[in-house]
């Protein structure tokens, strides 16, 4: 019976791993479609106008929420992995070992994962901010857009920092 039990710990464990990889597949393909849209948008503004390039801060920030998410369900499963599947003589232990040795993948107090994507919205929303203002003509659906995307980037800010506190900085 014990036997079995190993086994079903071992199978569930493969296969909350095997999530993991498919949430960290899904980060990367998040990464890729934000950086498109902000050269599509940043692109097609710069000939079209700050409405164009405005619409980019809000987007990103959507697809940053979308990446939160994941990052979320990728934290809390390796957590159920680390407190209910990793104890004495189960053979396994990557997450306690990972969980121990986090304060090498931190940049000033900040986790990396955190740190690499977050900046990336960021700097593509600043982005979009700056050539927005340099293209802006201050006419109403302008100013909205500019508010908004203020308001988006502000939000990023917020998002960041729970990211961060989430993960344990």
């Amino acid at each position: 019976m014990e036997n079995k039990s190993a086994t079903n710990a071992e199978m569930e464990y493969a296969s909350l791993r095997e999530e993991v990889l498919k949430r960290i597949e899904s980060r990367q393909q998040t990464i890729s479609v934000a950086l498109t849209l902000a050269g599509a948008f940043l692109g097609l503004g710069w000939n079209s106008g700050a409405v164009v390039i405005l619409i980019y801060p809000l987007i990103a920030f959507l697809l940053a929420v979308g990446w939160a998410q994941n990052e979320v369900f990728v934290m809390q499963i390796n957590a159920y992995i680390r407190e209910h599947l990793e104890g004495e003589g189960s053979g396994l232990g990557w997450q306690r070992f990972s969980q121990q040795n986090m304060s090498e993948l931190r940049i000033f107090g900040w986790p990396l994962e955190v740190l690499a994507i977050g900046g990336i919205f960021i700097l593509t929303q600043f982005m979009a901010l700056g050539l927005g203002g340099l293209r802006f003509g201050g006419t109403l659906p302008e100013w909205l857009l500019l508010i908004l995307a203020l308001a988006a980037i502000a939000a990023m800010v917020v998002l960041l920092g729970y990211m961060r506190r989430k993960a344990g900085g």
